[in-house]
């Protein structure tokens, strides 16, 4: 798995991320307005090291606020992630807008050597 290096440390990325799929003109169960603008799912993957290894896929609804339920995953993960490399190499979280939320921050903080980069919301 390969690592990434930020000042004089190698971190593996963790990244999280809602990907909309447009499930448009179906009937399927579930479909709904992404915040894309399409009829569809609102999946949240998470991935690890640079080559991408899937940790987690969670089906959602288009509706579905990114951060619905992110937490929860987001813990579960971390705690896999140290079951697949150990409890050594140093994991780099990486968030969008959308999941800059206390909980987040909170959670990357009680698991040891995490480090998290998340881009900010200003918020009015």
């Amino acid at each position: 798995m390969t690592s990434i290096v930020i000042g004089k440390h190698e971190y593996l990325p963790f990244d999280m991320d809602v990907s909309p799929m447009d499930n448009g003109k179906t009937k399927k169960e579930g479909v709904s307005r992404t915040y894309k603008g399409c009829d569809g799912f609102a999946p949240n993957m998470v991935y690890l090291g640079q080559e991408g290894y899937a940790l987690a896929v969670e089906f959602r609804e288009g509706k579905h606020h990114c951060q619905n339920g992110t937490p929860a995953l987001l813990d579960a993960c971390l705690t896999r992630a140290r079951h697949i490399v150990g409890p050594d190499p140093r994991i780099v979280v990486r968030l969008d807008s959308g999941n800059d939320a206390s909980a987040n921050l909170d959670i990357c903080k009680e698991h040891p050597q995490v480090v998290y980069m998340i881009k900010r919301n200003l918020r009015r």
